[in-house]
């Protein structure tokens, strides 16, 4: 007997301790939880408000996978960002700027500003190969810069395993059409291959791989968490209802209803595969939705609160959290080391050494991811690339800043169309077609053979060869040659008087040194011949052929934010001549003539700006065509177009813009209204009038084509005019 109670006492002992020993032994153990976050553009954001839930709570996150926008906040909080951090890097990102894809217009070359100003749009084709389009509205620059500040510290990991959150996500590539899983190499290049959006995101290109978003495939990826070696999956599915036939009639609708079609075809697959699926109700709410983030993100975090019954099962005590969230802490990267060299893939020698040569000022530095976007931005604005990303190499025991260089492979050659409908005259509408025909490196590096071609109201070719002394020297050359035909119709307030036409042939040649992306002078001279033949009306203009020649001194500054909107910055431009010979002249004689414009921006929406401006022949009359004229929707809107023909003006302006509305990225940017007063003195030979001033308000609008104008403008002396057109503003 007592054999037997000592059997049943070593019995009761065992079942009743073994559970406290193996929580002894095994206190932080937990069944592997991994989350699966669907893709959605904006909607995806609601992904920020499930982790900050989890969070809060004590819901451990061990596997997480993403798609497209549920890979980039899967891919940030796998890094060991708090929820907390990643909706504050949310929060700073301008989603609009980073969407319209376009290198700021103060990173761009002095050169492409130049191309903006004569053709505001964001139109541009490849002539590489024949006439094609890129692979995309975006070339995806700003997006890139974004990933590659917060990757930084994890440039390099052996697998995604050894982040401190191990993570997937989702890519597919077009050329096998099969899905891809990244797992290990550059994250960066991993995020970006998920969140390529076909057709508004140029693709990511591998090595015989092109890599699109992911969503394509596999938008909600439970089965990757599942191999990842989660024990319970949580898909988190964004639900945003059915949609409105009323919003499938278009091309565009019609194709992205389709495409919705087959995602959700994957979802559904997605969602069968979970353990757990966690819904949030995102409808109402679009893609595109980036200003209404913390609204989406407070979206997941009561989806996550009503399933939270389902998820407290999961919850860890405070020992077992602190501990959880110790390992994770431990495998985070404390900081970035200071970089040694400077290493540029990607492309040929002379650029690479222009590359390297721009970011020298970083060896021997811990890199500053704000200044080096700033500086990629800059390189980017050349125009000859599709993308630069950066991250952190090895070599010789020494840490360097790696640069990937990505050109175009649709261009250069570039073709940049131009658009330009002048309802100046709402009577006399003119109608113009234009390009611009970009060759880049022709006779040495860095140099540019432009080609301008105009059809429509004016007729005209002009060829530009630019060519550096050197191939980094700032001094260079520019011979050009020449021809068009023009319209020269003058008015009295609204009544046509005449109508002329001005024809011209010119070449010329300057000498020039480049400051900056912001400031160039030129010296040169120019010699060619002009025919000015009256159609109809009465001879304002002397109707006079022959020579023309000048020498030119040319000062440009531009350091405005915008080519066609400026909300702030200055730009100046100043000429000085010396006219040797000009059609109906008499004699040499000077002539110069300055503009200034300056805008300042006073809230969110509101900008004021001012300018002035003057031109002067210093008292010779005797010239033949007047040198400078007034009148039409830049100068003096109220009076007709070419009122005052003179050889002496002061011109100011004083204005307000405030934007009232945003366009889709894709389509343009902004909704303005403008309202300015204008004043001006004309001195002869032709003025008849005093001080000229008048008001003038209308509307922009900055499409994806160039800006949309309407307005009306009232004067003095019963002048009164309304206009529209499609073209340069300021």
């Amino acid at each position: 007997m007592p054999r037997l109670l000592r059997i049943a006492f070593h019995y009761l002992s065992c079942v009743l301790l073994t559970p406290v020993f193996l929580h002894a032994q095994d206190k932080d153990k937990h069944p592997t939880l991994g989350i699966a976050l669907e893709g959605g553009g904006a909607k995806g954001l609601a992904h920020i408000g499930v982790l900050q839930w989890f969070e809060e709570h004590h819901i451990p996150v061990d596997r997480i996978a993403g798609t497209s926008m549920g890979g980039l906040v899967g891919g940030l909080y796998a890094t060991g960002l708090r929820p907390s951090e990643i909706r504050e890097i949310i929060n700073g990102i301008p989603w609009n700027e980073v969407l319209v894809g376009q290198v700021p217009y103060p990173a761009l070359a002095f050169r492409r500003k130049e191309d903006l100003r004569a053709y505001p749009n964001r139109l541009e084709l490849g002539l590489r190969g024949g006439l094609s389009l890129p692979g995309g509205l975006n070339s995806g620059q700003a997006v890139l810069g974004v990933i590659d500040k917060y990757m930084l510290p994890y440039s390099q990991p052996k697998s995604f395993d050894d982040l401190p959150v191990p993570f997937r996500c989702v890519a597919t590539d077009l050329v096998s059409g099969k899905e891809v899983v990244f797992s290990s190499g550059s994250i960066s290049t991993a995020l970006r291959s998920t969140m390529s959006l076909p057709g508004v995101f140029s693709p990511v290109k591998g090595k015989d791989k092109i890599y699109i978003d992911g969503g394509l495939l596999n938008n909600l990826p439970t089965d990757v968490v599942r191999k990842m070696g989660a024990d319970f999956v949580i898909g988190v599915h964004l639900s945003v209802g059915p949609p409105d036939p009323k919003k499938l009639r278009t091309i565009f609708e019609i194709a992205g209803g389709a495409t919705g079609v087959m995602i959700d075809a994957n979802v559904l697959r997605g969602m069968e595969l979970s353990d757990l699926l966690l819904t949030i109700d995102v409808a109402g709410y679009s893609t595109l939705d980036f200003s209404r983030a913390d609204q989406i993100v407070d979206k997941g975090y009561q989806a996550a609160q009503a399933k939270a019954s389902s998820l407290e099962r999961y919850k860890l005590n405070d020992d077992d959290w602190n501990r959880y969230i110790a390992r994770r802490e431990s495998r985070r990267v404390p900081k970035v080391p200071e970089v040694q060299f400077v290493d540029v893939r990607g492309v040929e020698k002379d650029i690479a050494t222009q590359v390297s040569g721009a970011l020298a000022g970083y060896k021997g530095t811990i890199v500053d991811t704000v200044k080096l976007e700033s500086d990629l931005n800059t390189l980017a604005g050349i125009g000859r690339f599709e993308s630069l990303s950066y991250s952190l190499m090895e070599r010789n025991g020494q840490t360097g800043l790696q640069v990937t260089v990505e050109e175009k492979d649709y261009s250069p050659p570039w073709l940049k169309p131009g658009f330009e409908i002048d309802g100046s005259d709402p009577d006399n509408v003119g109608f113009t077609l234009a390009s611009r025909l970009t060759f880049l490196d022709l006779g040495g590096y860095r140099s540019e053979l432009r080609t301008d071609l105009v059809f429509g109201s004016s007729y005209g070719a002009r060829i530009e060869y630019y060519r550096p002394l050197r191939p980094l020297s700032r001094w260079f050359v520019a011979p050009r040659v020449g021809a068009q035909r023009t319209p020269l119709n003058l008015y009295l307030k609204s009544q046509t008087i005449a109508e002329y036409r001005l024809n011209t042939f010119f070449t010329g040649a300057d000498i020039g040194f480049n400051f900056d992306r912001f400031s160039e002078l030129r010296f040169g001279y120019q010699a060619g011949y002009t025919n000015v033949a009256r159609r109809i009306g009465f001879p304002s203009v002397p109707t006079a052929s022959g020579r023309t020649g000048s020498t030119r001194l040319q000062y440009v500054m531009d350091r405005l934010d915008n080519p066609i909107v400026p909300r702030r910055g200055v730009a100046l431009i100043s000429n000085f001549q010396w006219i040797d010979s000009n059609p109906g002249g008499q004699g040499s004689f000077p002539s110069t003539e300055t503009t200034i414009v300056a805008f300042r921006k006073i809230s969110k929406p509101g900008s004021v700006y001012g300018g002035i401006g003057g031109g002067s022949t210093f008292g010779h009359d005797n010239i033949g065509i007047p040198a400078f004229s007034l009148g039409g929707p830049n100068r003096l809107a109220a009076y007709g177009l070419n009122e005052f023909l003179v050889n002496q003006y002061w011109y100011g302006r004083l204005g307000y813009n405030h934007q009232i509305g945003e366009l889709p990225p894709f389509l343009g940017r902004g909704v303005y209204l403008d309202a300015h007063y204008e004043i001006a003195k004309p001195y002869g030979p032709f003025n008849t009038s005093g001080v000229a001033s008048d008001v003038a308000v209308g509307a922009i609008v900055d499409t994806i084509f160039g800006p949309v104008t309407i307005g009306g403008s009232i004067g003095d002396e019963g002048h009164r005019k309304w206009f529209f057109g499609l073209g340069r503003i300021f």
